[in-house]
């Protein structure tokens, strides 16, 4: 990403007059689109990962520089040194010195900044060089998150709304097959694509959508497909016509 002095900076207002973290979340999903990457919201509790090809970069996504946004960009190093905390710009004009200590501050921990300005990304500091070591684990409970999710819904940075997840979306998979085929084994629906924790899905019955009819073997509760639907209309929508 290319650097910004922030000295330059333009004056154009947030269109919110009362903005919060979810608006960040589209100002800097096609930033970030514009320069290749895939990019999802609420991803194992980071507003928002990006992935291209083997890079993976996460933001985490404040109004306002505070101390609770550069603890949640740090913790973030254990998944990728590739790290942004991300503000609004401040409504009021700052001195040099309030740019200069925040760039100071995010480079010594190894985290970049970017600044959302109306339509704008502009970058404060990037990422530096991290001693550390990303935790193997971390990075691939992320990516399996991250790539089981194919219908992107969340918005980063929102609160009190339900979030879509991989399991759930595997879920909805398994439930369209299912409507499709009626009765279906486990093994069989691998096979047809879906997720291959269809036995575990299956046999927890998380959301109370299924019946077991056999050894291995399960179909969906009266009334359960409707309901599914209605609750989440995308997702059934999009492995509905995948499974024509």
């Amino acid at each position: 990403m290319a650097a910004a002095r922030p000295g330059i900076m333009s004056h154009r207002k947030v269109t919110s007059s009362n903005p919060v973290e979810a608006d960040i979340y589209p100002v800097v999903a096609r930033h970030l689109e514009a320069q290749g990457f895939q990019v999802k919201g609420e991803v194992c509790g980071c507003d928002l990962v990006a992935v291209k090809g083997d890079e993976i970069v996460v933001a985490e996504l404040k109004i306002t520089f505070n101390i609770k946004l550069l603890y949640q960009a740090v913790r973030r190093l254990m998944i990728t040194p590739i790290v942004y905390a991300v503000i609004f710009k401040p409504k009021t004009r700052q001195k040099m010195s309030y740019w200069q200590m925040m760039k100071s501050l995010c480079r010594r921990l190894n985290i970049g900044l970017l600044v959302v300005d109306g339509d704008k990304v502009l970058t404060i500091a990037e990422p530096g060089p991290f001693a550390g070591k990303v935790m193997p684990r971390q990075k691939g409970k992320v990516l399996r998150e991250f790539n089981g999710r194919k219908v992107a819904q969340n918005v980063g940075g929102i609160t009190g709304q339900k979030l879509q997840t991989a399991y759930l979306e595997a879920a909805i998979h398994i439930s369209v097959l299912l409507k499709k085929h009626r009765e279906l084994k486990t093994t069989e629906l691998v096979e047809m694509g879906a997720s291959e924790r269809a036995s575990k899905i299956l046999y927890h019955n998380h959301y109370g959508w299924f019946q077991k009819t056999g050894r291995g073997q399960y179909r969906l509760k009266a009334g359960a497909s409707r309901t599914i639907a209605a609750q989440n209309p995308e997702i059934w929508g999009y492995y509905e016509k995948l499974n024509m």
